[in-house]
């Protein structure tokens, strides 16, 4: 008789899925839900774009097999996604030095850039923004890497890159350095273009292996306003890996849609990053997804869904934009204090409220409240209806809470 598994132990849960449990099993009819990491629409839900719908519509009447597509996944798919982060006129691209793939997800490309830095640069340490997504730290650890943080957040809400910069120059050649693309999740804190420069050319310099993980793509400014910085990167930095997720821009949550992208040296090098991503993928998860590649592909091949999806994606982007500007407007109101004016000038869907710990606790079981131990609210999880009742829990705490600074 095998005793294998009795000894194991219940490994704890992720303390946001803990959160989305207790918010649906709260009967209270006024709760708020601030915690779960998807775009909602002013109804509370979370829609399939027009754009997808159509896209899938045709392709249900042209496909014709269910076979693999290969380890590279949707040609068409990681060719459309290399014109949206390196642009038409790409030099890297027409010379023949990026190598791109389908991944399940933007989560699936952190893996597959952890697991080829591994071989790379193998005793290289992972650089993470403080604060930043957690599962950066998990990917770090199921690859065996030591994970150090650097600042990255100001007191008043902007990015703090003199302490950013002193931190990653203790950085050695062969360390991989993460930086979130635009719309920085937790903070909705963004480098300008001429940061975005300075931290190519550093990396290059250092000899630092960077990692851009762009997942909110077109939720800052728009499309190509949002590249710019990413380009400037790219174009000061040549060996670069970028994760993409498709999630939040086209909606694809459960289809799990990425793409992972290597910019190389040399055309020679991007063939040796092609065959180990392959050898990579072949060891994980064997072949990638397809359905979700399929339906952006079709969008981007297609001039009229592109505009469409343009269209929706400015709705998106528009509303929480006026999400933002609405709720730090009634914060200073209802507070009487200064303060939340970055709110209104970060991006994307989250932001982080001087609310951790304890505080996050008490607001959910007094006010049916539910946000994260951090403090990083969804401003996408909010409602133009909602904000007033929820700036009414929130400014007791608040005010107690920046009282103490």
């Amino acid at each position: 008789m095998t005793d294998f598994l009795s000894g194991l132990a219940i490994s704890p849960p992720d303390p946001l899925l803990g959160i989305m449990s207790a918010f649906r099993a709260d009967p209270r009819e006024n709760k708020f839900d601030l915690g779960v990491g998807v775009y909602r629409d002013e109804t509370g839900s979370t829609p399939v774009l027009e754009a997808v719908k159509t896209a899938e519509r045709h392709i249900t009447q042209r496909q014709a097999t269910k076979a693999y597509e290969g380890p590279r996944g949707n040609a068409g798919f990681c060719e459309a996604i290399e014109t949206l982060v390196f642009g038409a006129q790409s030099e890297a691209r027409s010379e023949e030095r990026v190598v791109s793939v389908t991944s399940p997800g933007g989560c699936g490309a952190i893996f597959l850039a952890m697991t080829l830095a591994a071989r790379t640069s193998p005793k290289g340490r992972i650089w993470v923004s403080d604060p930043s997504w957690p599962n950066h730290l998990k990917v770090a650890a199921a690859a065996g890497r030591t994970a150090l943080g650097y600042p990255y957040m100001a007191p008043d809400g902007t990015l703090d890159f003199p302490r950013m910069m002193d931190a990653l120059r203790q950085a050695t050649p062969g360390d991989i350095v993460i930086f979130q693309g635009p719309c920085h999740n937790p903070s909705g804190i963004d480098p300008s273009e001429e940061q975005w420069a300075y931290l190519g050319d550093f990396c290059e310099r250092q000899g630092l292996f960077p990692l851009l993980d762009v997942a909110y793509h077109g939720f800052a400014h728009g499309l190509e306003e949002d590249m710019a910085g990413i380009r400037a990167f790219l174009a000061a930095c040549r060996e670069t890996m970028v994760a993409y997720s498709c999630s939040k821009n086209f909606g694809l949550y459960r289809e799990r849609t990425g793409c992972f992208l290597v910019q190389t040296e040399a055309p020679r090098d991007a063939q040796a990053v092609a065959s180990h991503l392959a050898d990579i993928a072949r060891a994980v998860y064997s072949m990638p997804p397809a359905h979700g590649a399929a339906i952006v592909e079709t969008i981007l091949a297609s001039e009229e869904l592109t505009a469409l999806w343009h269209k929706e994606l400015t709705s998106m982007r528009s509303r929480i934009r006026d999400l933002r500007r609405n709720l730090a407007d009634a914060l200073k109101s209802a507070t009487g204090m200064d303060g939340f004016e970055a709110l209104a000038n970060q991006t994307g869907m989250f932001s982080l409220l001087p609310l951790q710990g304890p505080i996050t606790d008490m607001l959910r079981v007094q006010s049916a409240v539910y946000l994260p131990a951090s403090g990083r609210i969804n401003i996408a999880g909010l409602t133009q209806e909602g904000i007033a009742p929820l700036v009414g829990q929130l400014t007791p705490y608040l005010q107690a809470s920046l009282a103490q600074q």
